[in-house]
């Protein structure tokens, strides 16, 4: 079924409070209908967290099937952060606030192999179902105290290679075309919203911890993304921004968003 489906995308970005925009966001549409959706977040105001959320966008192939491709993806994306001001790397180790760092979140469609979504950090992606059953979300690397466990230009001790730990690229799924997404797309569609860590706080004054629920009432995003506000790529991030806008932007905010449907035309 996946030869009768109609993708589109759309990004947007605010700088929000912040000084400088450190969020960087990456779009590629190809001409066989599979597609690659990022957003990378440079971490915590670090000196160069832009730079390095910049080089592990530049970083991504423009195809991405399997998840072997997806993996060896965020090792090129980590190698370009990690390659990044070596002056300061020689003198730090783990989460040094001179090295550069960034979290990265990716999507890949490709008709024959399906949707694969990828991430490192504390960026976070969702599947939100445009019919009924639950959404899905990935789950953050931090802990109660906003420290990020993981992220792209990471070094550890005794680590000699810019190559990520086996286990630090967290998958929506090894099989590509899993059941789970066969049913949303049944089902009559699905959004896929990639979203930097500065939209969360607003979202969730607005509307409360329920915008991270996989409950069958929500849809996952139901909240902040009402079904009469799915009709488009562009619609979904422009009714998450503007919510981030009303609730107060604090943080830099990136969405990136692409929305997968049933051609209705070869129904």
């Amino acid at each position: 079924m996946t030869a009768d489906l109609i993708s589109d995308i759309a990004t947007r970005t605010e700088i929000g409070l912040r000084d400088r925009q450190e969020d960087r966001v990456r779009s590629v549409e190809n001409t066989d209908g599979s597609w690659v959706i990022a957003v990378a977040d440079g971490l915590g105001g670090h000196p160069f967290g832009d730079e390095a959320a910049q080089a592990a966008v530049d970083a991504l192939p423009e195809r991405i099937a399997t998840v072997a491709e997806m993996t060896a993806a965020f090792d090129a994306a980590n190698a370009a952060a990690w390659a990044l001001h070596p002056e300061t790397r020689s003198h730090n180790e783990g989460l040094s606030s001179a090295i550069a760092l960034t979290t990265l979140v990716v999507a890949s469609w490709t008709p024959q192999r399906g949707l694969l979504l990828s991430w490192v950090g504390d960026s976070m992606g969702f599947v939100v179902p445009l019919g009924d059953g639950p959404g899905w979300h990935s789950t953050p690397h931090n802990d109660p105290f906003g420290f990020i466990s993981r992220c792209i230009g990471m070094s550890r001790a005794g680590q000699d290679s810019f190559d990520l730990p086996p286990g630090d690229v967290d998958h929506l799924g090894d099989d590509v075309r899993s059941e789970r997404v066969d049913r949303w797309i049944e089902g009559g569609g699905l959004l896929v919203v990639l979203a930097t860590d500065g939209l969360f706080p607003p979202i969730l004054d607005a509307h409360d911890r329920g915008w991270f629920s996989d409950d069958p009432d929500d849809n996952s995003l139901g909240f902040a993304l009402p079904a009469d506000r799915r009709a488009s790529a562009a619609d979904a991030a422009d009714t998450l921004m503007n919510t981030a806008r009303f609730a107060g932007l604090q943080d830099n905010i990136t969405i990136a968003v692409a929305r997968i449907t049933p051609d209705a035309s070869q129904r």
